[in-house]
């Protein structure tokens, strides 16, 4: 698939996919004429009817007529929900095969987003903590302030004790204590290379056996030979 050399590989997916998408949304269209068509032909079939009962075969006649060309809408209308749904198929696959070809690509234009991501979100947790710390070090003194006052008890008086979200930051805190930054969520490309390096150690296996086999020989027609 060629694509112009001003388009990342993420913007040609966005294009691949919007068209598919739209393919759909076209098909979905067709498929409520379908409907409304068949409910004519429904319809025009019982005018028919009611028009023999009528004992009117005049009527009867252009009553059949207009049965003809609504089921003949139908029909045409079915072969064009078909197409559509060829269309749907067709446009979703040339997305999926460019989407399985330029996969790596793909990946490397996400990379610096993801590094960027990381480190933000690497940011803002260590931010959430020092806010927390800052606002357990205000609860604390304004729960000591409440206490001075006259009459007044910090237990019934003061600041609520806890709050909704104390015990994840808490959780959050200690995460970060023990992994201080979020790693990019990038590939590590371990299942990969474990299977390159069982194909390389199963090509050094074959590869031994076969400088092992004995030599045999044998006579034949009168001459000797030898086999490995």
């Amino acid at each position: 698939m060629t694509r112009k050399a001003t388009v990342s590989a993420h913007g040609e997916l966005d294009r691949l996919r919007q068209q598919a998408a739209a393919e759909r949304v076209a098909a979905r269209e067709l498929q409520v004429q379908l409907e409304a068509a068949k409910v004519a032909v429904d319809d025009a079939g019982a005018a028919v009817t009611e028009a023999y009962a009528a004992d009117d075969g005049k009527l009867a006649s252009r009553r059949r007529s207009e049965l003809d060309a609504a089921a003949s809408d139908v029909l045409d209308l079915q072969h064009r929900v078909d197409a559509a749904g060829l269309r749907v198929a067709r446009a979703q696959a040339e997305a999926d095969a460019f989407q399985a070809e330029h996969a790596r690509e793909l990946l490397e234009e996400r990379e610096a987003e993801a590094r960027e991501l990381a480190a933000k979100l690497t940011s803002a947790g260590h931010e959430a903590i020092q806010l927390h710390r800052a606002y357990l070090t205000l609860r604390s003194e304004i729960d000591s302030l409440v206490a001075a006052v006259p009459g007044a008890t910090s237990r019934a008086d003061g600041p609520q004790p806890s709050h909704p979200w104390e015990r994840q930051l808490r959780d959050l805190e200690r995460a970060v204590q023990e992994t201080p930054e979020v790693p990019a969520p990038l590939p590590r490309w371990a299942g990969l290379e474990h299977r390159k390096q069982q194909d390389n150690a199963n090509r050094s296996e074959r590869d031994r056996r076969s400088e092992n086999v004995p030599e045999t020989a044998f006579a034949t027609s009168g001459q000797w030979v030898t086999l490995k």
